[in-house]
This record gives C-alpha cells, structure tokens and sequence, in this order.
C-alpha cells in the first residue's frame, strides 16, 4: 500500500522537515494519523526507503500570508534497504521534494523482526498495537537498562512486566530486585524467593572494611583516622582468630575483607580495652595509652545500633552464623540449587540510615561471586534497583559511600563480568551520573519535572533527543524506548503485567465510599512492635 502524505521541504543533519497535504485530522489507516508525533513516515529514495519519527507538528504561514501548510518534523533514524533489511542511521540523505509516505503495516514487521528471533517483547508500537517490539535481551539486560518516570507513571508495572517475561521464558535466571517499598512480591507469587522485610539477614562479617566503616565512623570526628586505623587491625585479627580455632587453613590470605565469621562482641571488646588502656611512663605512672578515649563516641554510636532491635539483621543474625553458612546465604540470593529464578529483596522494614548498607553489601557480594567464578558468562546475574536515586544519590555526600563504591562498580565493569542491571527512578536528574551515563538502554515514561526533561534529554542520542519532548504527554504505561536493544527509538505500550506488583494508587473515592468497617487496631500495633506483618 502506497499512502503519500507531503514532500520534504528541508534536511537538516538528523531531520527532515515534511510539508503534508494529507489531512491530518483524519486516519488514513486503522489509527496511523499523518504527522502525528511519534507515527512513523518514510522517504522513498534510490530504491531505499529512509525511515524517520513524527517528532513534532505544526501549522505554518507561508511567507506571511493568510495560507497555512502542516509542517511535520521528522528525525531520520534509518533505512530500510531495497532487501527489505533495516539498519540503524540514514544510508543517504533524501533530497528536497521527495514524497514522504505511510510505513505500511509489512513494512514496520520488516523493521522489528531484526531482533524477532530473541522472542522477546513486552510491549507493542503505540500507533499499531498489533506490531510487538522485540528486544535484543543480551543489550537489554547486559548493557543496563534505566526506567526513568514521573511517580505513577507505571514504572513498576513496566519493570514487572520485563521480568515475568525473562522468568516466563528462561528457566536458569538469576535476578536480585532490590524493592524499596515492598511492591514487587505480589507480581511474583511462584518460582520466586521473597526475602521479606523482617526476614533479611546480612551478617556483620559478611561486611567488608569500607561498609563496616561507613556505618559505625564518623568522618566528621577528630578521631576519626585513629579509628579506621585501629578498627582495620581489629577486623583482620577478628577474621585471623575464626581460621585458627576453626582450622580453615587460610593463613596469610585472610584480608580485613574476607567473607570469614567472627564474634562481634569479642571484637569490641578488644577496642573496649583500647580505649580505656592505661600504660607506665618512663617515671613508672599510670597514664592514658596512646588510644584512651578515641573510641568513646564510636562505643555509644555502636551499642547504641547493637540495642536497636531494627539493626538485628546485621548484629545478631539467626540464619547466618557461621563460614558454612555463607553458602546457602549465596544460594538463597542468586537464585542458585533452589528452583528459584529470582530474589525479592524487601527493604521497605529496613531504617532508612541501613539501607544504603544493604545494598552496597548485596552489590558487593554479586560482583565479587562472579569476580571469583571462573565461568561468569554462564551464570549471567541481573541486578534491579528500585528507586535507585535514593540510594545512589548524584550528590555523594548525600548518599552512603560504599553503596556508591559498589553499584557504580557494577554498572561500569559488570559487563565483563555478567552482571546486569535495571536502575529505576522517578527523578533521574539526582540519580548517579555515572549509573545514568553508563546505561546503553532507556525506558522513559512520563516526566513532568523540567529538570528530569532536560537531564534525561542530554543523556540519549541526538538524533534521539527530539523525541523527549513528548514525555510529559504520555499516557500512563506508554513509554519511549530507546538504545541498542531496539532497532529504533520507538513510542510503545508496555503489556500490563498479570498479576500486578502492589504499587497502584489508592483508591480513595471507592475505600471511603464503602460501609465502615472494624478495624484491628490492635494486631496493626501488634506488627508494628514486632516489625513483622506476618501476625
């Protein structure tokens, strides 16, 4: 079917201007509106046909008079070859008063069916709900992906609906989802393990020297260097003292960051000592050894976290007690001789001073477990970060240093070592500029904030920058996707997952529309002391 809808009048680097003369308030076929931003149009030239995006639409005078013309700006993104092939970029660049016309129905199955044989898709084009999108997963996952949208513009539907395809399809996936709010569990109710909030436990010894650090030091502290020095020989002779009365035959291969157990109260005890230690001067009298006092403040900041039931994951750990059971704490989270094929990580019972170190600690560990496995590339690992800019902060002092350290870490080496990662945030412009920049895909949905509009714009292609002018207009699951796991930049409809994560918005009219009812204050109160919402 050949549908002429205008000629170009301009080329201009990655755009063409496109005068229509079809009428733009009528479809020309099922819901294709010429011009409309984000329609496809293409530019018939030398047997090629160069492909563009409806970037924009305008009505414009013609040299001053009352007489009006549609002006659509189109960005070139490609070619199809006379082969019926696509390939990225424009081949040739048209010419001034070529035709522009429809891309048929066949012709856009030509364009996405480059990457068709990943079977892959979670989404279909916006303007042709029957044409899927296919991605190329190994891109997708392996080149790290942000999902960047304004609060309730489904970015947890569109996250959920990525991974219960990759779960649906592959049965050997390893996926950690890191879930700030605890809405991720209920999308996921088979082959999944939750590790929910009162449940997760990350020993102290699993901590390495700058997480231990980072929550127990205060750099502001006169003292500060006198502590991270101590506190580096206290860790390594607390890790020394497991390998010889447990026998484990390490020797001088122990670090002050080797995933070894060891008592904490031993430990602490030995800084107590230090720092009321008292020592004979040359005169033979008792004065204040050299670290009298530099612990005082690290002391009631560490027995105060030690009496605070919330830090019980990390000081007195029921499941993980020992070396041995580092293994099944890896197994449980990697998804690993369990029939799991992903972990739910909840966070939302964690306090928000902790989180940072839980997810610097479950970083840390993946990215050293593939480090340390010698055959990474079959044991590819998926990383999502659920409102990551929390975390990963653009400002680092805001944020914890070693969740910084550990997720940048990741998203610029993880790819030799395969690790993959989503990244997830509703204001992109104080999210990591390192996360951001080293992500090769994006989903964006819709962004209201001009600030996250114009840092996101500069983070995509140019050729690709014109097309987020229309993310404050999308529609709530409609996104732009863009990056090399697509074949083009393309404005899509995320499939609705089934069933859905717990992240919809309250529906105050219906609730409150409702017969009161009784209210079990009493068991509410009761999960609440106990920080458990199992009772």
């Amino acid at each position: 079917m050949k549908a002429d809808i205008g000629y170009v009048i301009e080329v201009r680097g990655e755009k063409a201007l496109v005068e229509l003369m079809a009428d733009t308030t009528k479809p020309l076929t099922g819901d294709y509106y010429p011009g409309q931003p984000g329609s496809h149009i293409k530019i018939p030239f030398r047997g090629y046909s160069i492909i563009g995006i409806s970037s924009a639409i305008k009505m414009d005078s013609l040299n001053g008079s009352r007489d009006r013309r549609n002006i659509a700006e189109c960005i070139l993104i490609g070619t199809l070859k006379p082969d019926g092939k696509f390939v990225r970029g424009v081949a040739m660049y048209p010419n001034i008063g070529l035709s522009a016309q429809m891309v048929t129905a066949d012709e856009l199955e030509k364009i996405f069916a480059e990457f068709r044989h990943f079977d892959f898709s979670f989404a279909s084009v916006a303007d042709n709900e029957k044409q899927r999108v296919y991605v190329n997963i190994d891109h997708l996952f392996g080149h790290h992906l942000a999902v960047l949208g304004s609060t309730g513009c489904g970015k947890s539907c569109t996250v959920a609906s990525i991974l219960q395809q990759a779960i649906k399809k592959y049965p050997n996936t390893h996926i950690i989802v890191l879930d700030l709010h605890g809405e991720y569990a209920a999308a996921f109710p088979k082959d999944v393990h939750i590790i929910e909030a009162d449940k997760v436990e990350l020993p102290h010894w699993l901590l390495n020297f700058d997480e231990f650090t980072d929550l127990h030091i205060d750099l502001n502290e006169m003292t500060a260097k006198n502590q991270i020095t101590v506190l580096r020989d206290a860790l390594v002779r607390a890790r020394q003292g497991t390998d010889s009365d447990k026998k484990l035959g390490l020797g001088a291969s122990i670090t002050v960051d080797s995933p070894i157990s060891y008592d904490i109260d031993d430990m602490i005890s030995l800084i107590r000592n230090w720092n009321i230690q008292m020592v004979y001067n040359d005169e033979g009298r008792l004065e204040p050894g050299p670290l009298h006092g530099v612990f005082d403040r690290f002391l009631i900041r560490f027995d105060s976290r030690m009496s605070d039931p919330r830090y019980r994951f990390i000081f007195r750990p029921e499941k993980y007690t020992n070396d041995a059971s580092l293994i099944e704490l890896l197994e449980n989270h990697l998804s690993l001789n369990n029939g799991k094929r992903m972990t739910i990580i909840d966070l939302s019972g964690i306090p928000s001073e902790a989180i940072g170190v839980v997810v610097a600690v479950v970083s840390r560990v993946v990215f050293e477990f593939n480090l340390w496995n010698t055959e990474p590339d079959r044991l590819p690992i998926l990383m999502v970060y659920e409102e990551a800019h929390n975390f990963v902060p653009r400002q680092r002092n805001q944020g914890f240093p070693s969740a910084h350290k550990a997720v940048e870490r990741i998203a610029k080496e993880g790819r030799k070592y395969g690790i993959g990662a989503i990244f997830v945030s509703q204001r992109p412009n104080e999210l990591s500029e390192t996360i951001i920049s080293q992500c090769n895909n994006f989903i964006a949905m819709r962004l209201t904030n001009p600030d996250d509009q114009n840092y996101v714009r500069k983070l995509v292609p140019d050729s690709a920058s014109g097309l987020m002018s229309m993310t404050p207009a999308l529609r709530t699951g409609e996104a732009l996707i863009l990056g090399d796991a697509v074949i083009m930049p393309t404005r899509v409809l995320i499939d609705f997952p089934s069933p859905h994560p717990k992240s919809s918005d309250v529906e105050f009219a219906r609730s409150w529309a409702e017969s009161p009812k009784q209210v079990n204050v009493e068991r509410i109160v009761q999960r609440w002391r106990n920080r458990r919402r199992d009772l």
